[in-house]
């Protein structure tokens, strides 16, 4: 329709774009011309643009040939009128009021336009966001499946699809058992169907553990979780599966680490305890516990000022700082009490580290060694009783035949002089101390032979018994109780019953000496199942022994007595010669016990 446009404003600028971009189809337009005395007016400018004559004059505009519609866009009532008056017979006049159904038309366009372009965006920006989440779903290492509510699968994410072998479009509407069933899971995802069953009936998630032995040992951990829509309804389900192989294989090896570390610290015999910076135990192996009198647990968390001594506690924490201040591992000459007696530990402390190596707390590893420290004065001792022994020898028969001369003059010349000579008690001296010269000489002799071991199978209980028969002959004795506490279950022994008899006759006598005669000697046989050793103890209610001459009562020649002090000395030379041991401790009682410890007959074998 040919059409004219009278006045050059906006509206005149909407209806060309309508007619240009040719968005009314129902009222085709052909523009001849728009006039406005306004030649620089929006609508003006846009025709000119689109190659649209323009005119100042309405009159001119209007007598163009041809025109079908005229349309009326200045709002002016004079114009519309005028317009009237002009107007061509048979041409459409389409006034202001008229013409807003074409700013409708350009509004719904443009709303259009805008709605198609917030679509659009909406659309790119939702498959934007559906590549990411693919995309990261994809990238998942775990095995993602989401079923819908018919069981099968929506969707399957890349590590799915390359496990099984199925792409994912090729999975869509598939079963778990379908996907799986050429899989090591297939058999597992069968077994658990009901509990799959459940999560869509229930709603409720839940996460298992998958052990496969084909065709390798794996563990899987398997979670399914429901997916809920807006409005609560359970829509689908999100099946996941984690592969925990390595991370079970580590931890079993851990726990390995862990069981071997504890049978170590459980099993060893020193005393091993760990403790952290604030001094606190966290570790202590049973038999550290035990020899405290408490189990291990009663250790954790606590420091040794709430468990132990004050002196002992102060000198375990003392060092504790010291290893820790140096950082360096440091050995420790300690002793402990245990039962009564003294033990000699040596101590290694050394730092320990975490994996920055920064200090973390101290360990302490102890070792009894009193064993040890008492075989080591053993061996001193009997070196010292090798070399006496050796001198003895020599010396005894250097010395033997001169006293045999003096005592032999001495006797003549005693007979010579009768007991009125006033040199007769003199040579009396002379001939009683010769004797005792001549004992001591004895004596030496005695601890230097090496006479060998007529060795027979014997119960301690019969040498106590015969020693005791020999007792009871002896006037110093008189006034002793003797108390005997012979163990029925005591093994036999391996010796020379006669010279063991002698040590425990020397016991006896000793302990006589120490009471003056008068007070009770205990003699106890007991087995040690422990050390699989015999016990002969003596025990006297004296004295005692003072500590600092206890290390010096095996040397020869020492003695309390003004004796010659060579009788404990053969004694133990007797007992190390049957391979065992003297133990001297102070009794109850205040007096000493000497304890004589040789091995069964079974263990000399």
């Amino acid at each position: 329709m040919r059409t004219v446009i009278i006045g050059g404003g906006k509206g005149a600028r909407a209806i060309i774009n309508l007619a240009v971009m040719k968005y009314l189809k129902e009222l085709p337009l052909e523009i001849m011309c728009v006039a406005d005395p306004d030649l620089n007016a929006p609508g003006m400018v846009f025709a000119r643009g689109h190659s649209i004559p323009t005119l100042q004059s309405m009159e001119e505009a209007l007598s163009l040939p041809g025109i079908e519609m005229i349309i009326e866009l200045t709002g002016q009532d004079e114009v519309l009128e005028k317009i009237h008056k002009i107007i061509p017979k048979g041409v459409t006049l389409m006034d202001h009021t008229s013409a807003r159904i074409f700013w409708e038309v350009t509004n719904a366009k443009e709303e259009t336009v805008r709605q198609l372009r917030e679509i659009t965006a909406l659309e790119e920006r939702i498959e934007a966001e559906r590549l990411f989440l693919q995309g990261l779903v994809d990238s998942l290492p775990d095995l993602v499946v989401v079923l819908g509510p018919d069981r099968r699968a929506i969707k399957v994410n890349a590590s799915f699809s390359k496990f099984t072998g199925i792409s994912p479009v090729e999975a869509i509407g598939k079963t778990c058992i379908e996907l799986l069933a050429k899989t090591e899971l297939a058999e597992k995802c069968r077994e658990t169907s009901d509990l799959l069953d459940s999560v869509f009936t229930d709603g409720k998630p839940h996460t298992l553990v998958w052990r496969t032995s084909s065709p390798e040992e794996t563990y899987w951990e398997v979670s399914r979780v429901p997916i809920f829509d807006k409005n609560g309804k359970l829509e689908a389900v999100l099946s996941t599966w984690h592969r925990i192989t390595e991370r079970i294989m580590l931890q079993r090896e851990i726990d390995m680490a862990e069981q071997r570390f504890r049978s170590f610290i459980d099993s060893a015999q020193d005393w091993i305890s760990i403790k952290d910076l604030e001094g606190k135990y966290v570790i202590v192996n049973p038999v550290c516990a035990r020899a405290l009198n408490r189990e291990p647990d009663e250790f954790t968390g606590k420091t040794p000022a709430d468990l132990l001594p004050p002196e002992k506690a102060e000198d375990i924490q003392k060092h504790d700082k010291e290893v820790i201040r140096t950082n360096k591992h440091q050995v420790y000459e300690e002793v402990f009490t245990i039962n009564g007696r003294d033990h000699y530990f040596q101590t290694v402390r050394f730092p320990l580290h975490d994996y920055k190596g920064d200090t973390i707390g101290v360990c302490t590893i102890s070792r009894d060694v009193s064993a040890e420290k008492e075989l080591r004065e053993q061996l001193a001792q009997s070196a010292k009783l090798a070399a006496v022994g050796k001198l003895a020898a020599g010396v005894a028969h250097e010395i033997n035949n001169p006293l045999t001369g003096i005592l032999a003059y001495a006797e003549e010349m005693l007979e010579e002089i009768g007991p009125d000579n006033p040199l007769y008690q003199d040579m009396e001296v002379i001939i009683r101390e010769t004797l005792r010269c001549r004992t001591i000489v004895r004596n030496l002799l005695d601890f230097s032979r090496q006479e060998k071991l007529k060795l027979e199978i014997v119960s301690p209980n019969h040498i106590v018994n015969q020693t005791l028969s020999l007792i009871k002959k002896l006037p110093q004795f008189q006034n002793i109780t003797i108390e005997t506490r012979l163990s029925a279950l005591i093994p036999p022994i391996t010796c020379d019953q006669h010279q063991l008899q002698q040590v425990v006759l020397n016991l006896m006598l000793n302990a006589c000496d120490a009471m003056n005669g008068k007070g009770t000697i205990k003699v106890t046989t007991e087995y040690d199942r422990k050390r699989n050793k015999c016990l002969i103890m003596v025990e006297d209610n004296g004295p005692g022994i003072p500590e600092n001459l206890i290390d010096k009562l095996f040397e020869p020649f020492f003695s309390t007595k003004g004796t010659s002090g060579l009788g404990l000395a053969v004694s133990w030379g007797i007992v190390e010669r049957h391979h065992g041991t003297i133990e001297v401790d102070m009794a109850e009682s205040g007096g000493a016990v000497f304890r004589i410890v040789l091995p069964t007959a079974e263990e000399n074998r």
